[in-house]
């Protein structure tokens, strides 16, 4: 008997440690910004109003960090077609058509919002619009 013990394989450990890596790799690819998955506390949750799958994992985890820090976010703006950027008017080199931006607002302080962006190691490029919106992106430090 303790010879079948001993040559089967311990499928049980293997499956939870397979378990364990697939829920690190969703927390760090940024699933933990989808909304209702407040998985760490905070103030609040991140909602994408377009598309998600594209953002630099840097620019999901400020936003993470937005909201926890200021509130729920609600992103507007990541990646543009030509025709779109165009229509809204944004420039002809903008990184929104690379998924390399965001646009989006907090319900929170916003100036506060825009210092702690402003700061970020990870945000290049910010503005804060007169509509209210805060972009960010992944280029170089700059504001306009």
């Amino acid at each position: 008997m303790s010879s079948i013990v001993e040559n089967m394989p311990e499928t049980s450990s293997i499956s939870g440690s397979k378990i364990i890596v697939l829920f690190m790799v969703a927390v760090l690819a940024g699933c933990a910004s989808l909304p209702g998955y407040n998985l760490f506390g905070g103030k609040g949750t991140v909602t994408f109003k377009a598309p998600s799958w594209c953002v630099p994992f840097r620019l999901k985890r400020v936003l993470r960090q937005v909201a926890y820090k200021y509130g729920d976010v609600t992103v507007y703006s990541t990646y543009r077609s030509w025709w779109k950027n165009r229509k809204v008017g944004g420039a002809q080199r903008s990184l929104h058509r690379r998924c390399k931006a965001v646009d989006f607002v907090v319900d929170g302080n916003m100036s506060a919002v825009l210092r702690f962006v402003r700061k970020s190691r990870s945000v290049g490029g910010y503005k804060r619009y007169s509509s209210g919106h805060i972009h960010i992106d992944t280029g170089s430090k700059r504001t306009w």
